[in-house]
């Protein structure tokens, strides 16, 4: 079909732009296609879920059906060739879908809209970016289409054959496939209901099958890797963060699907899609409703779950909306019912032919305008990424010696080009490391000095700054070298950062990455008290360390919803030694259970603590707290602010103090602690950083 064939010459297009900004080559504009290409490779050499040889399985690939082909795949092709084989399989697919875009328009209504949609799918700017890039929208959107065309075809006579068999693939390439399944799989039911007749036994099974895929997939995972969730989502997720609230989780989740809708449906920008494309396709849908409700109810409860899901994550506008891009097909296509939906509202045939024509007219110049910008964009973010991520990876490569274990904030390039030994500090495919990350950079801190020291990575490549996770602040924790090895700034200029808001390599946003050799002298520096205690040591609870707050049952009793507790890194020097703790901002107080104690002896319970004013020259009563012990009150407790041997006012991270817990209040070994406000709900708060507590008798 001559739509395939506009498909096929706008992707070489694409590609053509993306060489020409690369002298030549063609690179991937994600440093995550590197990650796939990784786990493909390996799976070629036997290594399923295995990120590099005699690593533990992770499920860092977001898409597992992609990576299996790519893993077939790379039996047969080389490595230097396999981005080209993602590259030409997204190519195939993306053709596939057009035409099948167009196969479906056909279906709703006539062989026009379906030619139409299909034009307006092939040249659509975001997702010739995605289907060009490496990564896996294409064969998503080829499952969207095929799964939606496959249902439209076998809905009215309520034999579902070819739909559940399209179904199965869709859930294994794409968490968000999942949604859509579930829509399609509900409107099945509702179909086979309103036919009042007891379905065959072969269609119950064969419906049944996509969502025992799934629930394979999930089972797999976790006995592969010890949890069915993948790591990518953990590691993402607003469901992961420490907000504290339901509804801070909420509010996030419905801000960003507000944000992804306005942005796709042609409300705040013109370069995703043309305008009021939400208004259209929302009139397309109503049409479509009004001859088959149950594929409009379909359509209408996959496109909003599968926004709400995206939503969940914090990732879920970078990428230049990689997530949504496999639906925009079905957006467009419905945009184009309601183009038709409004001209035959028309007063008359002759209105209602140039309201169309002109309406059709303005998608297409929109789109047309539009799709050269997504082929620049997509080959300035490859070259930023070859500046960056491929170039940092090669030099590793030659600069470092084998067997080297590297700690990343990207993860992708390093593995695939360096043949080093990687540590993923986001967590995605090295386990434990994404609550830390998520947590904060104290966190992570404590994550690293735990590992065994065989494990430690001996060279960090890391962004000097990046949003994400808190990177930039490792210095602080003194585990990198007094100067970097190396450094590569982008010489890049800023770019467009798009309407999704780009990746940070191209917007100036982590201008430059350095490498540094790895110091962990000064691991375990902080584990005890700066200056003398009363007595023997008998715990201690070491704030930011994720492990150690569980076994003490430590928490934040925040004051104002919102303000999230980051487990930071500071260090100090004192009396000749370099001094590092993790520790959390606390705003209201904390809450923690002391263990191994003597009953019936008074406890001194001692605190490194920064409690100097946050408000200058201001006595806030910031650092006093009162202090309870088993669910009694036992007194206020001022925290120092001075550090003794250092002149006052000394700039420094934090000072010691101690609280003595009277022997009456100590009647078992464990002691449940509760410092907060002296003034419950009202201001002003304790505001302070709490690193350590020890308790000594």
């Amino acid at each position: 079909m001559g739509v395939g064939l506009l498909a096929l010459l706008a992707a070489l297009a694409v590609l053509v732009v993306n060489a020409a900004h690369n002298q030549g080559r063609i690179v991937p504009p994600l440093d995550d296609v590197y990650i796939h290409l990784q786990y493909a490779r390996q799976i070629g050499l036997g290594e399923f879920l295995r990120y590099q040889a005699d690593a533990p399985r992770t499920t860092g690939a977001s898409s597992l059906l992609y990576v299996l082909l790519l893993g077939a795949a790379s039996v047969v092709v080389p490595s230097g060739l396999l981005l080209y084989a993602a590259i030409a399989l997204g190519v195939l697919c993306f053709v596939a879908t057009v035409v099948l875009v167009a196969l479906l328009g056909r279906e709703l209504a006539s062989r026009r809209v379906g030619l139409v949609a299909a034009v307006l799918t092939a040249l659509c700017g975001p997702l010739l970016w995605g289907v060009t890039s490496g990564m896996e929208v294409a064969l998503v959107a080829v499952l969207v289409a095929g799964l939606l065309l496959a249902f439209v075809r076998e809905q009215p006579g309520g034999w579902f054959r070819v739909t559940p068999l399209v179904a199965i693939p869709l859930v294994l390439t794409r968490p968000e496939g999942l949604v859509l399944v579930v829509a399609v799989l509900a409107g099945a039911v509702v179909t086979l209901a309103r036919h009042r007749r007891r379905p065959p036994v072969g269609t119950v099974l064969l419906l049944a099958l996509p969502l025992l895929a799934a629930l394979a997939q999930f089972g797999l995972y976790r006995l592969l890797t010890g949890t069915a969730e993948n790591s990518g989502v953990q590691a993402k997720s607003f469901l992961s963060l420490p907000l504290g609230s339901p509804l801070e989780v909420a509010d996030r989740i419905v801000t960003t699907a507000r944000t992804m809708l306005e942005l796709v449906g042609g409300v705040t920008t013109t370069q995703v899609a043309g305008p009021g494309i939400v208004v259209l396709a929302a009139i397309g849908l109503a049409a479509v409703a009004s001859r088959r409700r149950v594929v409009a109810g379909v359509l209408a409860l996959g496109l909003a779950g599968v926004l709400l899901a995206v939503a969940t994550l914090q990732t879920a506008l970078w990428h230049d909306g990689r997530y949504l891009q496999p639906l925009l097909p079905v957006v467009v296509l419905l945009a184009v019912l309601g183009v038709r939906a409004v001209g035959r509202a028309a007063a008359d045939a002759r209105s209602g032919r140039v309201l169309t024509a002109g309406l059709v007219a303005v998608l297409v110049a929109f789109t047309v305008v539009s799709t050269p910008t997504w082929a620049l964009r997509q080959g300035e973010q490859a070259a930023g990424i070859r500046e960056s991520a491929v170039s940092v990876a090669q030099w590793l490569e030659g600069n470092t010696p084998p067997g080297s274990v590297v700690a990343v904030n990207d993860v992708g390039a390093v593995a695939w080009f360096s043949d080093r030994r990687v540590l993923d500090l986001v967590g995605l495919t090295t386990p434990g490391f994404a609550l830390p990350a998520l947590e904060g950079p104290g966190a992570m801190y404590e994550r690293l000095a735990h590992l065994p020291p065989e494990q430690r990575p001996s060279f960090f490549s890391i962004f000097d700054d990046t949003g994400l996770v808190g990177i930039g602040e490792l210095p602080k924790a003194r585990i990198l070298g007094a100067e970097p090895i190396t450094s590569f700034a982008l010489k890049s200029p800023v770019r467009d950062s798009a309407p999704f808001g780009g990746i940070c390599q191209t917007t100036g946003d982590c201008p430059v990455i350095s490498v540094w050799r790895a110091d962990w002298s000064h691991v375990g520096s902080g584990d005890l008290p700066d200056l003398p205690v009363p007595g023997r040591i008998v715990d201690h609870v070491n704030v930011g360390d994720l492990d150690d707050e569980a076994a003490h049952g430590y928490g934040v009793d925040r004051a104002i919803v919102g303000v999230v507790p980051k487990a930071e890194i500071r260090n100090q020097e004192l009396g000749g030694r370099v001094i590092v703790d993790s520790g959390r901002h606390v705003v209201g107080g904390e809450h923690f259970t002391l263990r191994g104690l003597t009953p019936g002896q008074p406890v001194t319970l001692t605190a490194r603590v920064d409690a100097r004013e946050p408000v200058v020259d201001r006595n806030t009563s910031a650092g006093v707290v009162s202090v309870a012990a088993g669910g009694r009150g036992v007194g206020d407790w001022e925290f120092a602010t001075e550090v003794p041997g250092l002149p006052a006012g000394a700039e420094h991270a934090w000072a010691q103090s101690s609280f003595t817990i009277p022997a009456e209040a100590v009647t078992g070994p464990e002691l449940e602690i509760a410092l907060g406000p002296r003034q419950p709900f009202l201001a002003p708060y304790p505001d302070y950083r709490a690193f350590s507590y020890w308790a000594s008798q």
